[in-house]
């Protein structure tokens, strides 16, 4: 049971109606993790808008984006984002196996495992990254926008996944079986 009210987008109206129109612009719909989120339409709007600015030409691939993200989903212990991205990855050309392996911190090509690598560091440390883990991305083709890119990623989506833990929505994806939230949590 949800801890907040789940506002249905045939209910809203002002300032959520305006969020839910943009979600919709943006991922096609309103997932139910959103629908808790439009009982403060403006911390939606705000992660709408750095959502929509921080992919605003973006040199990370969807693939590398979604990795990121279901990475960052596993070390948040966010159970919900995990089925999410699984979902989206898929969606943005990652195989379920690609998608499992980006939730451990792991990657098929050596691009997309630094990238990880970086990530799970960058969270993992609270952005104390060290110069080894820096030169080791850069080198793998990441350039310094990619690497403040992905810090975007990933502050997006620790915003959305703390709404997440305190409101409880309902599951509105296939859960990933896979997903051990004490295992590979941070």
């Amino acid at each position: 049971m949800p801890n907040m009210l789940q506002i249905e987008p045939s209910q809203a109206t002002g300032a959520t109606k305006e969020a839910f129109d943009e979600a919709k612009r943006q991922f096609g719909g309103v997932i139910n993790l959103f629908k808790v989120t439009g009982n403060a339409p403006n911390v939606l709007k705000g992660f709408l808008a750095l959502n929509a600015s921080v992919n605003d030409g973006i040199e990370l691939t969807g693939k590398e984006i979604e990795q990121v993200a279901m990475l960052v989903s596993a070390l948040n212990r966010c159970d919900y984002c995990v089925n999410v991205h699984m979902k989206v990855g898929q969606m943005q050309g990652g195989s379920e196996t690609e998608m499992l392996a980006a939730m451990e911190g792991r990657a098929e090509d050596a691009r997309s495992q630094a990238c990880l690598e970086y990530a799970n560091e960058v969270v993992r440390n609270r952005g104390q990254v060290t110069a080894q883990t820096l030169d080791a991305v850069r080198q793998a083709g990441f350039s310094d926008k990619a690497l403040l890119e992905t810090i975007g990623i990933i502050g997006i989506y620790t915003l959305i996944q703390y709404v997440r833990h305190v409101a409880d929505p309902e599951h509105d994806f296939p859960q990933v079986a896979q997903y051990d939230a004490k295992q590979m949590g941070a």
